[in-house]
């Protein structure tokens, strides 16, 4: 069909638009491009077959039988209804795939829903993919239009049009399906494509198509091992017999923070100076890496050390309703009174409910701060008047307090305030690093304020991130660049510096700050204490369907789909990621084992604690 060619080639148009934004630098050899658009072109096929499955069985077997006057513009709207909007989410990635390196899945609705504030800053940078949109949707309806006015001029009987909706339907069923014994799903290519190259080969018609399918992740349980509890464990205990410290804890989760902009030698290093001041007497973990790649998976693995292993944030998840002890509720029982600040509406993203999974109690929004005057136009409050503000509110709570506080200045569209516009207009640095610069300031008013007080000396201060945002998505080093982020740990009390140089993760922070507190008792986690001696260190991410390990040297991928190890690098001395070492065979097999061992421990682990509901102790 015509309709069929048509949408392939504006497809195909889309996809050479997002090699061209986001993979032109990766340098990709021309064999394996070719292969890349192959799949392409063969999950266009799935994705406009099954979307238009209703459309095809109207079009054969229903179209004939409406009346003549009807039939055109009906099969228009039918046409329209149901590719504008697969369209536009194909526009948007265009777009948004720098932010999470990954197509759209029904997540992206829960994301729209707070990011519909900042369409004017959207428009402001992206104005073209509107002007796209509306340019292909015109150009889309007009050929629908076109093509469905020749259908008129031709006559059928049922037979015939029964005849032609065998001979076209089922080589589309084979073709959108494939001819293996396993359907095409979106992680098919990565059995024939290197895996960082997956989200090229794809469309995201397939990957939305695929998660309202499949709805909420249903896991199934793992059998690698025999007893996986001996080789991981999320039951985690320290200082037992040692005095609890009841020190005020804040956690500082700062929006789209690379560890890049807090490195002097980085061309992406931002100016910092009260951030530079903190770290210098800081306990700083210089090889700190997230685990998700998106806000609502990285709160959730640092306050709840919960892993994304889930398509969709853990507390939208079917899984939801499981008993966990969030550190609101263990410090709780401690006497501690709990908080969560954001300057965004209530619920942003669905934070709140985040926040009372965890047994957190108190959540200050845009709302509670009351005065619209100092709204960004975009997010919320701006952080310099909404951080000295959750400085204050501390001030009034009970001693002792455990409290998050969340920036969201540094996200895009990194508006600054107007009058502080031009201080932060910095010579030879970017938007993104102003807004760093800016926040650096927004977070010294807090001190300020807070210094003056005197549950001020004790407290434990720890920064963190969301998650990093690192520009060049494209390279292959962005499999660990992508998840660096930084994390430390600020004492007044007590200020001296120290680095810790193993690898810390963001479920990492929560049992580090309960080590701190020399908290005794059991608790469940994901993560270990940062000063765990006897832990090496280890960060592991779930994206694309590659569940992914960096360890002190090395990065490790695997694919749960064809339980098979995907890459294995030493970004040490391969720093571009160059020599996959799963293919080549340069090294040992017991290195890639042992990282393969870990992942799978994790992950059968993680599936049986959800599954049987066994991540909680009374």
């Amino acid at each position: 069909m015509l309709i069929v060619i048509f949408l392939m080639l504006l497809y195909m148009l889309l996809r050479v638009l997002f090699y061209q934004l986001h993979f032109t630098k990766t340098g990709i050899a021309d064999k394996e491009l070719l292969t890349v658009f192959y799949w392409g072109w063969r999950m266009d096929i799935t994705g406009i077959f099954y979307a238009n499955a209703l459309f095809f069985l109207y079009y054969f077997l229903v179209h004939d039988f409406i009346p003549r006057r009807l039939r055109q513009p009906l099969s228009v709207v039918l046409l329209a209804v149901i590719n504008i909007p697969l369209l536009a989410v194909n526009i948007i990635d265009l777009a948004y795939y720098q932010f999470n390196l990954r197509r759209s899945t029904i997540d992206l609705f829960s994301v729209l829903r707070g990011a519909l504030a900042a369409a004017g800053a959207f428009w402001k940078n992206w104005w073209w993919l509107f002007v796209l949109f509306i340019l292909l949707s015109v150009v889309s309806v007009m050929v629908f239009s076109y093509l469905m006015k020749n259908k008129e001029l031709r006559k059928y009987s049922f037979k015939q049009n029964l005849a032609a909706a065998v001979c076209f339907l089922l080589p589309a069923v084979l073709l959108a399906r494939g001819w293996s014994d396993r359907p095409i799903i979106p992680s098919t290519p990565i059995l024939y494509i290197p895996a960082n190259y997956q989200a090229l080969a794809t469309n995201s018609t397939v990957t939305l198509l695929y998660s309202i399918v499949k709805r909420q992740t249903t896991l199934l349980e793992k059998n690698y091992y025999t007893r996986p509890d001996s080789l991981f464990t999320a039951r985690r205990q320290y200082n037992a017999g040692a005095t609890f410290i009841k020190k005020n804890v804040v956690v500082f989760i700062l929006e789209s923070f690379s560890k890049e902009y807090t490195e002097k030698h980085d061309p992406l290093h931002a100016q910092m100076p009260f951030l530079d001041s903190v770290m210098a007497e800081s306990m700083v973990c210089e090889n700190a890496y997230a685990n998700g790649l998106e806000s609502n998976k990285g709160l959730m693995a640092v306050l709840g050390g919960i892993p994304p292993f889930f398509d969709e944030p853990f507390y939208y998840s079917r899984y939801s309703n499981n008993k966990i002890r969030g550190v609101g509720a263990l410090l709780k029982e401690q006497g501690y009174n709990t908080s969560f600040f954001m300057g965004a509406g209530y619920d942003h993203f669905g934070f709140a409910r985040l926040a009372a999974m965890l047994g957190i109690e108190r959540y200050y929004s845009m709302k509670d701060y009351g005065n619209k005057k100092h709204y960004d136009g975009n997010w919320g409050i701006f952080d310099h008047y909404f951080l000295p503000y959750a400085a204050r509110q501390l001030s009034g709570t009970a001693a002792p307090f455990f409290s998050s506080l969340f920036t969201i200045s540094t996200h895009f569209p990194y508006t600054l305030p107007d009058t502080l516009k031009k201080q932060f207009t910095i010579p030879g640095q970017g938007a993104a690093q102003n807004s760093m610069s800016y926040l650096d300031y927004a977070l010294r008013l807090f001190f300020e304020t807070a210094s003056k007080q005197p549950w001020y000396n004790n407290t434990l201060f720890v920064f963190t991130a969301d998650h990093n945002l690192y520009w060049h998505a494209s390279e292959k080093a962005s499999l660990y660049k992508t998840f660096r982020i930084p994390v430390f740990f600020y004492m007044p009390g007590q200020r001296q510096h120290m680095s810790i140089r193993k690898p810390v993760q963001q479920m990492d922070i929560i049992p580090s700050v309960l080590d701190l507190l020399h908290y005794q008792q059991p608790f469940m986690s994901f993560g270990r204490s940062a000063f765990d001696t006897l832990s090496p260190g280890s960060a592991i991410g779930h994206f694309n369907d590659i569940y992914q390990l960096i360890d002190s040297s090395f990065i490790f991928g695997y694919n749960e789909k064809t339980e098979q190890p995907a890459y294995l690098y030493n970004f040490r001395t391969d720093t571009a990621l160059i020599n996959n070492l799963i293919v080549t065979g340069q090294l040992p097999s017991p290195q890639a084992a042992s990282m393969e061992e870990q992942v799978k421990a994790q992950l059968q682990y993680f599936n049986y604690s959800m599954i049987k509901n066994k991540l909680y102790i009374q």
